[in-house]
């Protein structure tokens, strides 16, 4: 089981005196191996949900269970733990180490959570060789091209085997013909893997590709 359950979330910040509110009144009910792509203008909250479901944000209030765990009552540890081994994330920008191979970078996440050196390097090989980089283990992110660099940071993501991937505009920094590329290995990679998927895109065009299509407008969510 790899779901989530977002029930009356509310995020806001202060602003001085003033209080912003960011999401309002939030309920939202994803099931496994389900693909939902979230589309809505800059500024609507999009990457503001994404952080609060992995615990790299706090809520105002409400609640979010991801695979049955309460992630607004995990203490620090536990947070750690859970984002390590249940989340996958992908960001706009690879976050890849720079002093780091690819291999390093995928491999090291496994390693941190208590992977075996050798599993995490078995593992993150043949997830290389997945994405058709195996070529590429050696180098370092200054010797790998845009969508070398972002293919890289898709299968870092899966290194623990978590159960949901959160993307966040993964495609955003690069051009048509590696955004497309991109787009596709996500999607195979998500369906050979059973992972359930929530993508936040700009991309109209991405919005077929999945289950279900929703909007964040004004702190709520409308499907489409």
């Amino acid at each position: 089981m790899s779901n989530i359950i977002i029930e009356q979330l509310y995020k806001s910040y202060k602003n001085g005196n003033e209080e912003l509110s960011i999401i309002s009144d939030l309920n939202l009910s994803i099931e496994s191996n389900t693909k939902v792509i979230l589309t809505g203008n800059s500024g609507s909250g999009k990457s503001t949900l994404l952080n609060l479901i992995s615990g790299m944000d706090k809520l105002t209030s409400g609640s979010i269970f991801v695979d049955n765990k309460a992630v607004h009552k995990l203490d620090e540890n536990s947070m750690s733990e859970f984002r390590s081994k249940s989340i996958g994330l992908i960001f706009q920008f690879h976050y890849l180490l720079k002093d780091f191979t690819a291999l390093e970078n995928v491999m090291l996440p496994g390693y941190m959570s208590g992977m075996s050196k050798s599993k995490a390097i078995t593992k993150a090989t043949e997830l290389i060789r997945e994405v058709g980089l195996i070529d590429r283990l050696e180098h370092f992110p200054s010797q790998l091209s845009g969508g070398e660099r972002q293919r890289i940071a898709v299968v870092r993501s899966l290194i623990n085997d978590p159960g949901i991937i959160l993307a966040d505009e993964p495609t955003g920094n690069l051009d048509q013909k590696n955004s497309k590329k991109i787009e596709e290995l996500l999607f195979e990679l998500v369906n050979n893997h059973g992972k359930t998927l929530l993508l936040v895109t700009h991309d109209m065009a991405l919005t077929g590709r999945g289950d279900i299509h929703l909007k964040l407008e004004n702190g709520k969510l409308s499907n489409l």
